[in-house]
């Protein structure tokens, strides 16, 4: 069973001006979520927040201008995509296959 991975950007922290430049982004709050391809779906996922800083030696791309392929470039740039992949693989084969539950006694 192949799983499936997509990215949420849940918000991005920006500088309202800096060097002359207005929202630049320092910060990326990102979900990265993957499913199984069952009915209903079996989904994962990881979440965590990013810090960025913007090169002169790169083109500036205004906010208004910005993608969310812009964004996960920037992600897949400096995260190792391939272990979360495999911590999402983890996280659904454990909800398949469960080692663990939580029992609630009802001595109360």
């Amino acid at each position: 069973m192949k799983n499936n991975y997509y990215w949420k950007i849940n918000a991005l922290d920006a500088k309202i001006h800096e060097n002359a430049l207005d929202n630049v982004i320092y910060t990326i709050h990102w979900s990265f979520i993957g499913q199984d391809d069952s009915e209903p779906p079996v989904i994962a996922n990881l979440i965590g927040a990013l810090g960025v800083q913007y090169n002169p030696e790169n083109p500036f791309i205004p906010y208004a201008e910005l993608t969310k392929e812009d964004v996960v470039g920037w992600l897949e740039a400096e995260l190792d995509v391939d272990s979360m992949k495999k911590n999402i693989d983890k996280q659904i084969e454990l909800k398949i296959h469960p080692v663990n539950e939580t029992l609630r006694p009802d001595w109360n």
